[in-house]
């Protein structure tokens, strides 16, 4: 049911109450689209105009960009039986789509008409448009309106120009203007005039007596030929608005035919549903009430009028129910209604939909997503899922943990150990014996001993720089030092005593020790010789032999210049290593080349 809501602030809101499955509601359109045709009658085969014998068709579309279910409703004239009708798309998805197609070897002008909406009364729209049939040894005329080009709209009084151009291979004798707003119910035709002159081309309507409303000018040419054959033109919509149209209770579209609309279920819908409620929506023509007698309901072909519902909305519109008592089978069904309305005016209408069969699962598995899977497959994937969060989740949480404790232990560090009831008693205190305290005393290490590295250089020393004498002594032979060897001495290093404390017997309370002070002996620091080093000789001194002086002769004195000597000692050459050598010989070597350079360097000094 189709209607509006007004607003607290003013205006209205289209709204639409449906119930395609039971279920209630309100459907509240900010705007909403007319629908729309998408081809047009000139794309006719061959054309709109053909012989007698041809084959007709057109193929008529429309549109709806809301997706809001199209009704329709068509009509032809009188005659055109031969005109059929196929339902391509039934307009529940927002499209139609209606094939026309015949032949007939009856000349005429055949009218049809299609009205389409999408359940608003401002938005009924229709189509219109003729089919000439030529006998094969004549023609019928030819009329087209040259105007109005589209669509206009006056007010109720205004007058409307009709201008029109004719063809035709006979003489053209008169032609007939009418208006309607169904032009291919004749009997709904209104005379503007009936006898118009052949050589007129156009014609002044007045709309004063007129009703408000959508209207089609008719034009009918007539030939001279025996029997008279007549052409028809049409023009475009022609909207009448008057001041005085009463405002309907209902937002209901009513044309001049009876209609079938919201149909449902619909053949886009999927049913699963074996018990499915069949609605659809019943109204009367123009000025015309429902005929209930006439009322037929047929599924798959099988009358059930008695098995349904009749919702009586008004005298022109009802809603048809139907609830089957059992199970429908899986499959396409059809739907059928007929009634007449109070002017005589019939309409048929059906519709088809399809029940989904119901898909057996086999045992141990399940439908996900349309597609079956094991149930034991299924258990593995959801353990692996739920290892995987496991995984991911458990470290999180765990560091979380930590990192609040690890707060709580930086902001409270008293409460971040154990802090033990202290005892209501005293706890006697402990006094380890000495033989206690030395068995915890760990024995001193053992230093090893380290054996000397000898040092060549260490078997030489440089002798003492004595004053040379001015007499020449006669070397002496020096006795070979006796060279003993000294025994390195290790000092003995006292080690401190480490005291270990006893460790208690864990209790329950804390226990209370006392530290026990070792007693430490004093280290006598031992008394260390003086060692001579076995590298140096002694060397004893040797009294020169008395000399007997002789007395001189005293020759011309010369002048003499005295060389300072150098108070830098004589640098002893270096021993060579690679030999290995008498220590006693190496001395008495070493001291033969020392008198040996100062007898070199001292004899200016003697002269």
């Amino acid at each position: 049911m189709l209607g509006l809501i007004n607003k607290v602030g003013g205006g209205s809101v289209a709204c639409k109450i449906s119930s395609e499955y039971d279920i209630l509601g309100l459907k509240a359109m900010a705007s909403n689209e007319i629908p729309t045709f998408t081809t047009v009658p000139a794309g006719s085969k061959p054309s709109q105009d053909i012989k007698t014998g041809v084959a007709y068709e057109y193929t008529l579309t429309a549109l709806d960009i809301d997706g809001d279910h199209i009704n329709y409703s068509y009509s032809f004239t009188p005659g055109a039986t031969w005109l059929k009708s196929t339902i391509i798309e039934d307009g529940s998805n927002g499209k139609l789509a209606i094939k026309f197609y015949g032949s007939t070897d009856k000349p005429a002008s055949y009218l049809a008409n299609v009205f389409i909406h999408d359940g608003y009364s401002k938005h009924l729209v229709s189509q219109t448009w003729v089919i000439s049939v030529s006998p094969a040894e004549n023609d019928i005329p030819m009329v087209r309106v040259l105007s109005p080009v589209t669509s206009i709209k006056l007010d109720k009084g205004q007058s409307q120009k009709i201008s029109w151009e004719a063809s035709d291979l006979n003489r053209i004798t008169k032609y007939e203007l009418y208006v309607s707003q169904n032009p291919a119910d004749q009997t709904s035709w209104i005379t503007v005039n009936d006898n118009i002159s052949s050589k007129t081309t156009s014609y002044l309507i007045d709309t004063s007596a007129l009703n408000p409303g959508t209207y089609k000018a008719i034009l009918r040419a007539t030939d001279n030929q025996s029997p008279a054959l007549v052409g028809i033109g049409l023009s475009p919509e022609i909207t009448i608005n008057g001041t005085t149209t009463p405002i309907p209770e209902d937002d209901v579209v009513v044309i001049a035919e009876p209609q079938v609309i919201n149909m449902s279920p619909n053949s886009t819908d999927t049913v699963q549903n074996k018990q499915v409620t069949t609605k659809a929506t019943i109204i009367a023509g123009t000025n015309a009430s429902i005929n209930e007698d006439s009322i037929l309901v047929k599924l798959d072909d099988k009358d059930i009028t008695s098995d349904i519902s009749i919702n009586k909305i008004s005298e022109k519109e009802h809603t048809i129910i139907y609830q089957p008592d059992e199970d429908l089978v899986a499959g396409l069904h059809k739907m059928e209604i007929y009634f007449e309305d109070s002017n005589g005016k019939s309409v048929t209408k059906s519709w088809t939909f399809t029940i989904q069969e119901e898909e057996v699962v086999a045992e141990g598995y399940v439908k996900i997503f349309g597609m079956e899977m094991s149930q034991r497959t299924l258990i593995i994937i959801g353990a692996g899922i739920l290892v995987i969060i496991v995984a991911i989740v458990a470290p999180i949480i765990i560091f979380k943990v930590w990192k609040v404790e690890q707060y709580k232990n930086d902001d409270n560090p008293s409460d971040s150990r154990f802090m033990p009831n202290l005892p209501t008693e005293p706890v006697p205190a402990f006094t380890p014996t000495s033989s206690e305290i030395s068995n915890m005393v760990e024995a001193p290490p053992v230093v090893e001993e380290e054996k000397p590295v000898a040092d060549a250089w260490d078997s030489y020393a440089a002798p003492l720089p004595q004053e040379p004498a001015m007499t020449i002594q006669t070397p002496i032979p020096v006795e070979e030092p006796q060279i003993k060897k000294v025994e390195p001495v290790i000092e003995d290093v006292p080690v401190k005593e480490d005291i270990v404390e006893p460790i208690p017997t864990p209790e329950v309370v804390e226990p209370i020790t006392e530290e026990v002070t070792p007693v430490v002996e004093p280290v006598v620091e031992p008394v260390i010789e003086q060692i001579i080093t076995p590298t140096e000789p002694k060397i004893t001194p040797v009294e020169p032999a008395l000399v007997v002086e002789e007395v001189p002769v005293v020759p011309t004195p010369e002048p003499v210049v005295e060389t300072p000597a150098e108070s830098t000692p004589p640098t002893p050459p270096e021993p060579d290593l690679s030999v290995d050598l008498n220590v006693g010989d190496d001395l008495a070597s070493i001291y033969e080349q020392i008198q040996q350079a100062e007898q070199e360097e001292t004899p200016a000094t003697k002269e």
